[in-house]
């Protein structure tokens, strides 16, 4: 087979790439990626595998640069990898190119699933091989495969050499599969005393908070903010110009009928946002946003972030609603599913990552999920036993 370096999706048919980009990943879309291309966000290439002189597509990666000054924290490396931050000296901080998604929700590889298992992984090998030229060619030490789910981690698997990736447990992601009809149909599967807790938070929220539902593009400027000062009270460094682009592209990518914002007013003020995208049948909860200033707060995270958007999944005859990273354990407690995700690191040259031998990655979070699985065991899957 043959790889390619593609500059733009512009440059490849629609119709050639719809038919290996998993229809239910909005983050593998055309529309999505030609979004960040517009914003200025976009891949610095795509690595296209064909057959020789075939359309096909048998399997592709977007390659993003990551350079630490823009703060957009989820395709950080440096913030993961904390421990090959030796390596980058005298790169400006910068450890290597970003292999797949630019969002944090695209989880799994661009890879034709009909192809039998050794093909697929002929072409992974060829692209991960492809992607670490492109990092040597800029001087980069390192290819990133960041927030890999069970599917992604099994098809790579086997293109993984003896010591030759630095391989870290990740946040995880979490999804709701909505059951039933109605809001109460969802409530009616929780347990007692969750279900009993969740009419509380919605009825003193409905008590203090007025909702409306807008076009993500009309409160982009009074929702970025927000954001980033949520993502700073857990220590992220994210700008407002980072965010900014983010929610443009959504709303580019998506239009006003898909890309959404729930704001949270009390007496008129807007004190919460969560951002939502419609894609087929699925709904994203992308962010969350919150004033900073002692305002009253009844439930507004709970509300904004899972409850509103299971509500308007219903409505609009959706059936999951992909919750994502963060506060996992709440968000279990209310329903949704508990996905692990992992971090891998190539080393672009083919060699073994340097790790200094005295140094433990902080970031490791293995132990972490020990813990939690070991004291809520049945909020997590056993495809976790892999991972752990």
């Amino acid at each position: 087979m043959t790889v390619e370096r593609v500059p733009s999706l512009g440059d490849v048919a629609e119709s050639v790439w719809n038919d290996v980009a998993d229809p239910r990943d909005l983050f593998q879309s055309r529309a999505w990626l030609r979004a960040l291309e517009r914003s200025g966000d976009g891949p610095v290439t795509y690595l296209i595998a064909r057959h020789p002189g075939q359309p096909r597509i048998l399997g592709a990666l977007p390659l993003y640069d990551s350079l630490p000054s823009r703060g957009d924290y989820l395709y950080w490396p440096e913030l993961h990898f904390r421990d090959l931050l030796h390596t980058a000296g005298s790169l400006d901080g910068r450890l290597g190119l970003l292999a797949g998604s630019c969002a944090g929700f695209s989880t799994r590889l661009i890879v034709d699933r009909t192809l039998p298992s050794s093909t697929r992984t002929a072409v992974l090998h060829a692209l991960r091989d492809a992607a670490c030229a492109v990092a040597v060619d800029r001087g980069l030490p390192y290819t990133f495969f960041l927030f890999l789910d069970a599917s992604a981690w099994t098809d790579l698997a086997p293109v993984v050499g003896n010591g030759d990736h630095h391989r870290l447990a990740s946040v995880a992601q979490t999804e709701l599969e909505l059951p039933g009809e109605d809001f109460e149909d969802y409530l009616a599967t929780l347990p007692r005393n969750t279900r009993t807790s969740a009419r509380r938070e919605v009825g003193l929220f409905a008590e203090e908070c007025a909702t409306e539902t807008v076009p993500l593009h009309e409160a982009i400027t009074t929702i970025a903010p927000m954001i980033v000062k949520v993502r700073a009270r857990h220590g992220v460094a994210y700008s407002v110009d980072t965010v900014t682009r983010r929610l443009s592209a959504y709303s580019s990518a998506l239009g006003d009928a898909s890309s959404m914002a729930v704001l949270c007013r009390v007496q008129g003020r807007v004190v919460g946002a969560g951002v939502m995208c419609r894609w087929h049948d699925r709904l994203y909860v992308t962010d969350f946003g919150r004033l900073d200033d002692e305002a009253p707060d009844p439930f507004v995270y709970f509300n904004a972030a899972i409850y509103e958007p299971i509500k308007y999944a219903y409505s609009a005859g959706l059936s999951r609603v992909v919750t994502g990273a963060g506060a996992e354990l709440g968000k279990a407690r209310r329903g949704s599913a508990v996905l692990p995700l992992l971090h891998l690191a190539w080393a672009a040259d083919g060699g073994r990552p340097t790790r200094p031998t005295d140094t433990v990655p902080a970031e490791n979070r293995k132990e972490h999920w020990r813990k939690l699985r070991s004291a809520h065991p049945r909020y997590f899957h056993s495809v976790w036993d892999e991972l752990l």
